[in-house]
């Protein structure tokens, strides 16, 4: 063990970064133990005995591109990050409204593109160009940021080009998540609250009375989630949890998987790991996300610049803030959104991106006091803005 005195913020970031990699690959781990369980019968009733190796194969292959995607990200400092900022954004844009004319529809939704076999879903990939043109915008302009035209409308406007085009694929959840993402890295960049709930407010008015109205299956899930049916897909998460128990039916025992319950390898892969393993199996899997969100970040609180602490909040929170809307959903806390749990559910897509944005999270950790603006702040100042921002002290912000 380290003596305390050579215990180094640098090293307290390098312990972070490992641990952070650990929780990943158990929530990884995880999504194979449940995404075996909940595709094992329909793999052997399409392919035959050997089906359920031809799904480990192929989850295998995606994990194996996933991590690769992982790797490269790694090696990405902050100033990589800030270049491809808007290259990034314009392609999301791109794909957003190509997959709108050229994608697939499944589930009365165009929102995969598919080419030999292999589906990609864009709104994954344009949430992170989202997260990544606030950083750069509110970098950028830091020092007007407490202005409401250039803090707040500009940045807010950028979000609201993907998202819109998200929610007219349609995909309701997707497109609110992206706004959140976005409101929260103009936050943490320095905007005033008043101008940002104000115009978030607003934004969200909007887009709840355009799902209410022009998007059916957004009604019929908010009356689903008020009043469940028996049989439905709600119904059948919180019958699947409550067979777990304390410590679940076994690895591969689950009832839920034998098409009882939709969606079962996906957006409710968490009731497979309640029912399969019971409360200890969900519990643990919480406690790797809170040992992900606990060290990223004290690895936040390292970085000395406003773009590095401002994308790597909002890479960092879409992980938290998508696996407890996936868990309220799942236990009924909150209305169907199809959203995937995070490393854990099968989406390749999914997987792919949320590994890229663990690497560039990692790979800006590498150097944390590299300042790709010149914005000249101490690493001390810049951590405690951001401890103001994050844990909502009430410390004076600095400008």
């Amino acid at each position: 063990m380290l003596a305390e005195s050579h215990y180094t913020p640098d090293a307290q970031i390098a312990a972070s970064r490992r641990w952070v990699v650990g929780a990943m690959f158990g929530l990884m781990g995880f999504g194979l133990v449940a995404g075996y369980s909940a595709n094992v019968a329909e793999a052997m009733r399409e392919h035959g005995e050997f089906g359920d190796l031809i799904f480990l194969r192929t989850h295998i292959a995606k994990v194996f591109v996933a991590l690769l995607a992982f790797l490269a990200a790694a090696r990405l400092s902050a100033r990589h990050v800030r270049w491809l900022a808007w290259p990034a954004f314009i392609v999301a844009v791109a794909l957003l409204g190509g997959v709108l004319e050229y994608g697939v529809v499944r589930n009365n939704a165009r929102r995969w593109f598919s080419v030999a076999g292999t589906s990609f879903q864009p709104s994954e990939f344009a949430r992170v160009a989202v997260i990544m043109i606030v950083a750069w915008w509110m970098a950028r302009m830091r020092h007007r940021a407490d202005s409401f035209w250039v803090g707040v409308a500009v940045p807010f406007a950028l979000a609201a080009v993907p998202a819109a085009l998200v929610l007219v694929e349609p995909d309701y959840g997707s497109a609110v998540v992206i706004l959140f993402m976005a409101v929260l890295a103009i936050w943490v960049g320095g905007a005033k609250v008043t101008h940002l709930c104000g115009l978030f407010s607003v934004a969200l008015a909007v887009v709840s009375i355009y799902g209410w109205t022009k998007l059916g299956h957004v009604q019929k899930r908010v009356a689903g989630f008020a009043e469940p049916e028996v049989g439905s897909q709600v119904w059948q998460s919180l019958t699947a949890l409550g067979h777990g128990g304390a410590t679940g039916r076994g690895i591969g025992s689950g009832l839920s998987t034998w098409g009882f319950l939709p969606e079962a390898d996906s957006d409710f892969v968490f009731a497979v790991v309640g029912e399969e393993l019971g409360l200890a199996g969900t519990t643990l899997l919480m406690l790797l996300y809170g040992v992900l969100l606990f060290h990223g970040v004290r690895i936040l609180m390292g970085f000395r610049s406003r773009f590095a602490l401002v994308m790597g909040t909002g890479l960092l929170m879409q992980i938290v803030v998508q696996s407890i809307l996936n868990v309220a959903v799942v236990t009924a806390s909150a209305p169907p959104k199809g959203l995937p749990l995070p490393f854990v559910s099968l989406g390749g897509t999914s997987l792919l991106v949320l590994c890229a944005s663990t690497g560039l999270l990692l790979g800006m950790a590498r150097s944390p006091q590299e300042d790709p603006w010149n914005e000249a702040r101490p690493a001390a100042d810049l951590a405690a803005a951001g401890t103001n921002r994050l844990a909502v002290a009430s410390r004076g912000r600095r400008t």
